[in-house]
């Protein structure tokens, strides 16, 4: 078993990696931060090759490339991975292998994508003076859930050679490889060791071919390869049908090779670049996604490599493998044997081994190739100094009879403690020295007979520990083929069938489950739980089913109800219902998307009213406190009133008498302090918005129909019955300004900056004013009379709403008409929204209506019960207030553009 020292570098973070011992001849598992500048060695790595490459052939730089900068490198890897008491661990597991006469094995084990671009077969011990892989034998690691045991191969070793050198690439001299390698080969195809099978011009169809014709132990690639930086992934070029490259990368290689019947257990990749991948995956190079794919061991070069090296490697690799010594073993032979193609070459640094899970052995051989037989002397009866009948024999003939009981009584022996092993290695040692020695043979096919019974126990014992029950079940099936009596082994496998019956459940509930068949799940859960409760709702799937039934089930009321809402037209239900489905669903969002949208826009142009406030009396007019919090109400009664938006009543102040007065206006400081309101008693009046207590009164000679403050509050507008428009000052009462009409002013309103004010008419005209000289700036006309008028907040523009069904947008300068809107009926109200992009209006045919300001779209329709003779938007603009002779003042939701 080999000695090893295991060790895993993994990121903590960017920049940051850390070195922890898995395990160690030594004991103990100690960790330490690893200091090193990656990005700096990344940045050397072209460097480092052509030193690598330059040291093989002189001839190709006029000054060689010295050995230094890879010992420089080699000795900033060993003191970044072998730090503090990770490196006490590499000593002490160092003495540990002297001390069993071994080798260590040092085994890597790279997480972060960009130490897998590293040469840590660089490594230099500077107390030791050594590299490490020319001492010991050292692997990169690629983790694996299970490591199979080595078949068992009956020499020799088959190996496929696949070439490739398409057209368009850099010349191979394939010819020549071919010829050394067979060379370097010979004497191990000639001890029938390795038998080497060529594939030239290799295509994806005569690699595929070959895979499934025969089996092989080895996959030997010559040729090209490369790594694709945007799909982070290696190549190999392969030839195409016009002989040109036909770049195969790395995942495609490894359904090329499962083509094979046993898969080969090793891949040796003599291209370039075969170990370089990205700094993405760590498995990213040929190599690793090869070994991650199944494969148990693949040798791949992280440099290029010259044909000379690459075949002394071969020789080497090849040579111990076939020998039977351990896959890292074999790796080592082949950097010994480069290293004899010239003492100062660098390029054994260039293989990378990769081995899959816990591989130390790739093959067991079942039998040594027979040696060529030696000449043979003539036979006993022709010696002519054979010893007589009944003499004794020589001296050398009785030692040679003690040799062969010494080694029979040690094979007895070492069979009795269990040494299978042991014995018959001493027994292949007597049979050497007396091929006809009958009695060894039958204790030797009892050794192997034992050997392979204990194989296959610890084959079922651990197939059963990591739940591989069809192994454990083969495995005790070939134990109960030699020894039906075995009933261990009968029970073993009785207990592993019932497992895989279970397992093989258990896989059948996880089908259905990704299937989304729930009632399977469940019913297959039944019958896990009657078997053994233990192993039923595996990851919790049964749960997950009976979850899935109940959505299920619940799905189908939601789609029954939101069936029959959306016939009825009751778009909020629907749009909820949708919801709902949607969060049991969310695959139910794009299925209902275009239901969704017809309710989302059903909703937003007939809106569910917000608010409500029962006034008791027709609604003449409205206003929004500043903050949004409260509106102002008057109407048909002798008071106005302020409530919350919730419709609760704040504040009420009494304008005249019961039955007799009735408030026509009601408007807010810009402050919210103050409330103006107008009345039929002739009067507007300023009272303080929190305790109602009046603090101005101001008269004209008619009812008061309008009132408005100035934007600076320090002004009030009034019109009315007296065909007047007025100004006032808000602290003294004092008129300002006056402007008369041909008839009944309506409605007031001050421009923006208040420097103008706009009047409306019976008159039928809407007529801008200078609010300080009382000039006429502006007169626009309806064909009947004008009930209401609103600047836009810019100033720029202003509307108006007529008992001729129409609501206008006029140039507030030239008087031009930019928009005209139609009613049913008489337009008794109009107000701009806070960002201008839009007009509410109110008319006797009993709706309130947005529209866009600049195209005239109708948005929103609201309804009332009877006319509809206040409008108002909140002053952030996502709510309009609507006031209605039906007593009602209603709050809807008009969203904010």
């Amino acid at each position: 078993m080999a000695t090893d020292l295991e060790l895993e570098i993994s990121g903590t973070g960017p920049g940051d990696y850390e070195v922890r011992v898995v395990h160690a001849a030594a004991g103990g598992e100690p960790t330490a931060r690893l200091q090193l500048d990656v990005d700096e060695l990344l940045a050397r790595l072209p460097e480092l090759e052509a030193t690598v490459l330059a040291s093989s052939v002189s001839a190709r730089r006029v000054v060689p490339r010295g050995e230094e900068p890879v010992q420089q490198v080699g000795q900033q890897l060993f003191r970044a991975l072998f730090t503090g008491p990770v490196y006490g661990t590499y000593r002490a597991s160092l003495g540990v292998a002297q001390e069993r006469q071994e080798r260590l094995r040092i085994v890597l084990r790279l997480d972060a994508p960009e130490l897998a671009l590293l040469p840590w077969e660089m490594l230099f011990d500077p107390e030791a003076g050594a590299y490490l892989c020319r001492h010991e034998p050292l692997v990169r690691h690629v983790p694996a859930l299970y490591t199979p045991e080595p078949p068992r191969v009956s020499p020799p070793l088959r190996v496929l050679v696949i070439i490739a050198s398409p057209r368009g690439l850099p010349l191979l001299d394939t010819d020549a490889e071919r010829e050394r390698l067979e060379k370097a080969l010979a004497g191990q195809v000639a001890a029938g060791r390795v038998e080497l099978t060529w594939l030239p011009d290799a295509g994806w169809n005569s690699v595929q071919a070959a895979l499934l014709e025969g089996e092989w132990h080895v996959l030997h690639f010559i040729g090209h390869g490369d790594y694709d930086a945007s799909a982070d992934e290696g190549l190999i070029a392969l030839v195409d049908d016009t002989g040109g490259p036909d770049m195969v990368e790395a995942s495609q290689l490894v359904d090329l090779l499962g083509e094979a019947e046993p898969t080969p257990r090793l891949v040796v990749l003599n291209s370039c670049a075969s170990a370089k991948g990205g700094t993405r995956d760590v498995f990213s190079s040929t190599g690793a996604a090869l070994v991650r794919s199944g494969i148990s061991a693949v040798a791949a070069m992280q440099f290029t490599v010259s044909d000379r090296a690459a075949v002394c490697f071969a020789q080497g690799f090849y040579t111990s493998l076939a020998s039977g010594h351990r896959i890292d073993e074999a790796a080592r032979s082949g950097r010994i044997a480069m290293l004899g193609c010239g003492r100062s070459a660098l390029e054994w640094i260039t293989p990378v081994l990769y081995v899959r899970g816990e591989t130390t052995r790739l093959f067991t051989f079942t039998s040594a190739p027979q040696p060529p037989p030696a000449a043979r002397g003539p036979e006993p009866s022709q010696q002519q100094d054979a010893t007589p009948p009944g003499r004794a024999q020589p001296p050398e003939a009785g030692r040679h009879e003690a040799q062969l009981r010494a080694l029979h009584v040690m094979a007895s022996a070492e069979l009795r403690i269990g040494n299978h092993d042991k014995a018959i290695e001493l027994l292949d040692d007597l049979l050497a020295l007396d091929p006809g020695h009958h009695e060894a043979a039958e204790l030797r096919e009892t050794a192997v007979r034992r050997c392979r019974l204990v194989a296959l126990r610890e084959r079922a014992a651990e197939a059963e520990n990591t739940e591989d029950w069809a192994t454990a079940i083969e495995a005790c099936a070939e134990i109960l083929q030699e020894q039906p009596e075995d009933r261990d082994a009968a029970a073993r496998q009785e207990r592993c069938r019932a497992r895989q019956h279970i397992a093989d459940l258990q896989a059948e509930l996880r089908y259905h489950a990704e299937a989304g068949q729930w009632q399977g799940v469940l019913d297959v859960d039944e019958e896990l739980r009657r078997l053994d409760a233990s192993a039923a709702d595996p990851a919790g799937l049964a749960t997950r089913a009976r979850g899935a039934l109940e959505d299920a089930e619940r799905e189908a009321g939601l789609r029954t109800a939101l069936d029959e809402r959306a016939a009825a037209q009751e778009w909020a239900e629907v749009r909820d219902l949708i919801a709902e489905l949607t969060a049991l669903r969310p695959e139910a969002a794009e299925e209902y998307a275009a239901l969704a949208d017809r309710a989302r826009h059903e909703l937003r142009a007939h809106p569910h009213e917000e608010g409500r406030i029962d006034f008791g009396y027709g609604v003449y007019a409205l206003a929004w406190e500043p903050g949004g919090g409260a509106v102002a109400v008057g109407g048909a009664a002798a008071s106005a009133r302020v409530y919350d938006v919730t419709g609760q009543e704040r504040l009420e102040v009494v304008v005249g008498v019961p039955e007799l007065h009735w408030v026509y206006a009601v408007a807010f400081s810009p402050d919210g302090t103050r409330l103006a309101t107008g009345s039929d008693n002739h009067t507007g009046r300023v009272w303080d918005a929190a305790t109602g207590r009046k603090s101005l009164e101001v008269r004209q000679d008619k009812a008061v129909l309008a009132v408005a403050f100035s934007p600076d509050g320090t002004r009030i507008a009034t019109g009315g019955l007296d065909r007047t428009g007025r100004v006032w000052d808000a602290a003294t009462g004092e008129e300002v300004l006056q402007v008369r009409h041909d008839n009944t002013v309506f409605d007031v309103a001050f421009s923006p900056d208040g420097r103008r004010v706009v009047t409306g008419g019976l008159d039928q005209t809407a007529r801008v004013w200078d609010a300080a000289t009382g000039e006429k700036i502006t007169e626009v006309h309806h064909d009947d009379t004008v009930f209401a008028v609103a600047f836009s907040p810019d100033g720029r523009r202003i509307a108006t709403g007529s008992h001729d069904r129409t609501a206008r947008v006029w140039d507030a300068a030239t008087g031009g008409t930019t928009l005209e809107v139609r009613h049913d009926d008489t337009v008794y109200a109009v107000a701009f929204s806070p960002d201008g992009r839009r007009i509410a209006t109110g008319s006797h045919d009993r709706t309130a209506r947005v529209w866009d300001a600049a195209t005239g779209e109708k948005i929103i329709e609201v309804r009332h019960e009877d006319n509809v003779l206040a409008v108002a938007f909140s002053p952030d603009g996502s709510r309009l207030a609507t006031g209605s002779h039906d007593h009602t003042v209603r709050i809807w939701p008009v969203g904010d553009a």
